[in-house]
């Protein structure tokens, strides 16, 4: 097992790392969609979708800095969890959201949250596991 402890690890940045740069540029790319399911309760929409755009790009950018790895891991976790009820406010206002493009069909709105779960545990795994 500790042999394969570091090709996980290995493989999970790489994971993380395009994740979060494919979802990064996606919040600049496809604004329109990102404010669709912005949670009208919360203030600046815009702002705050670029802010997690650019967070997610310093954050895989940081995986490869080997001092900043952990910190960097813990970013993800805790951004993993803040987007939490952002799926649970897609779900809960799916009638009601306005969309430009084809909605999220429901079914997949709910898949989505055990699968933000998954990615909360997997980072914070990895955020464990990293040595400092």
């Amino acid at each position: 097992m500790k042999r394969s402890l570091p090709q996980f690890l290995a493989w999970s940045r790489w994971f993380w790392t395009l994740l979060l740069i494919a979802a990064g540029m996606a919040h600049f790319a496809r604004l329109d969609f990102f404010l669709a399911y912005y949670p009208a309760y919360l203030p600046w929409p815009k702002a705050a979708i670029w802010g997690t755009g650019i967070l997610e790009t310093i954050l895989a950018i940081l995986l490869w800095v080997k001092r900043r790895q952990k910190l960097a891991y813990l970013g993800i976790t805790l951004l993993m969890l803040a987007y939490l009820p952002v799926h649970v406010y897609v779900i809960t206002h799916h009638a009601r959201i306005l969309h430009p493009h084809p909605a999220i069909p429901l079914a997949l709105a709910w898949l989505r949250l055990p699968v933000q779960l998954v990615f909360i545990a997997w980072a914070h795994w990895c955020w464990r596991k990293i040595i400092k």
